[in-house]
């Protein structure tokens, strides 16, 4: 279910994107970027298993939107710690990007995921986006039933706060 789950998230994420990018496109041409988008989050998965996470920063430098190939990767509770780890440090490279502010509404889904690890990695980088707009989905993950996602909430809304009101 859980898996079931994440596919559909990424599916829908996929689309959105894909729509919001080619809003002229017909259904044809966006089912073909989005197929194009799933190769590059399996590229990227692949990579970051081999260890090559500069090849990923490398693209995501390049082109910007490609931050949301790492979505997929984030979706999946199963995916290696390797491979986490390695999205979350192209993630941390792009707190406070465009590219990130982006994926807003779509980790705001991945928060509300099925499985806890999911939920705090999604809480986690929606604080990195440094966008108010991610308060609307860290405000309902403090009272999340998992203890960290709840602690990870709660520091991101700080720290969104902080670039709220410097000091």
């Amino acid at each position: 279910m859980i898996r079931e789950t994440s596919n559909q998230a990424c599916l829908l994420h996929d689309m959105a994107i894909v729509r919001f990018k080619y809003p002229t496109a017909t259904d044809t041409t966006r089912e073909a970027l989005r197929l194009g988008m799933r190769d590059r989050a399996e590229q990227f998965h692949i990579w970051l298993m081999e260890g090559l996470l500069a090849r990923v920063i490398e693209v995501v430098s390049r082109v910007p939107a490609a931050l949301a190939d790492l979505l997929p990767i984030v979706a999946n509770p199963d995916a290696s710690i390797n491979v986490r780890i390695g999205a979350s440090a192209v993630f941390e490279r792009q707190a406070g990007s465009t590219a990130l502010q982006a994926l807003v509404p779509a980790l705001g889904m991945l928060s509300m995921h099925g499985d806890a690890r999911v939920r705090a990695e999604a809480c986690y980088f929606l604080g990195l986006s440094g966008t108010a707009a991610a308060t609307r989905f860290l405000e309902p993950r403090l009272d999340d039933p998992d203890a960290e996602v709840r602690e990870i909430a709660a520091e991101s809304l700080e720290e969104l706060t902080k670039e709220e009101h410097p000091t």
